[in-house]
């Protein structure tokens, strides 16, 4: 619906949420409102693969050049780890995946030829480099590289907060799941 609503089609007006609904089973059935999710799955997959393994390199390697007295962290190296963990998952990952995203959920909720009609992400990718050319994947990058790089920034450095202060706190319940979990979920709730 997010989506929808933002495309030219649906943005002039005050249409609802339900009307989009609606519309949207009525053009495509059950599965328009699925459209755009093998390409969502695919990249936040590959996002996620990147973004961790991209911050902890840049982690371990700031570690070793601003290495502080009793092994203790720098705490600006979470901040400026999770930024670069931001703007690699922008570039690899998160800018192509939503120009996919978008483009599918657009053919989806178009009345006439539907180009992508049946057709995954991989499919997808390939009529769109074809039509409109391999640039056409970044376009947005700025905008998508700004909100990638702060909201990683904000999550890895309040998620190593959160680590670092219940080490301190409750020893024994530091490195299990449940502290884990919670300071993952406190940590998605901060960077919203």
């Amino acid at each position: 619906m997010k989506t929808r609503k933002q495309l030219p089609q649906f943005s002039h007006g005050s249409i609802s949420s339900l009307s989009i609904l609606k519309s949207t089973y009525k053009t495509s059935g059950f599965s328009g409102f699925y459209s755009g999710c093998s390409a969502l799955a695919v990249s936040n997959g590959f996002k996620s693969a990147i973004r961790f393994f991209s911050f902890e390199a840049s982690q371990d390697y700031l570690d070793k050049a601003f290495a502080t007295e009793k092994g203790n962290r720098n705490p600006w190296i979470n901040v400026l780890a999770g930024l670069n963990a931001g703007v690699v998952e922008s570039l690899l990952v998160v800018t192509p995946g939503e120009a996919l995203k978008t483009r599918l959920i657009e053919d989806a909720a178009s009345t006439g030829h539907r180009r992508f009609a049946g057709k995954g992400a991989v499919a997808t990718a390939v009529i769109v480099i074809r039509e409109e050319g391999v640039r056409i994947l970044w376009k947005g990058v700025l905008p998508v590289l700004s909100k990638q790089a702060t909201n990683s920034a904000v999550r890895f450095t309040s998620f190593g907060m959160m680590q670092e202060y219940s080490a301190k706190q409750w020893p024994s319940l530091a490195n299990g799941v449940g502290a884990t979990l919670v300071a993952g979920a406190l940590s998605g709730v901060i960077t919203v």
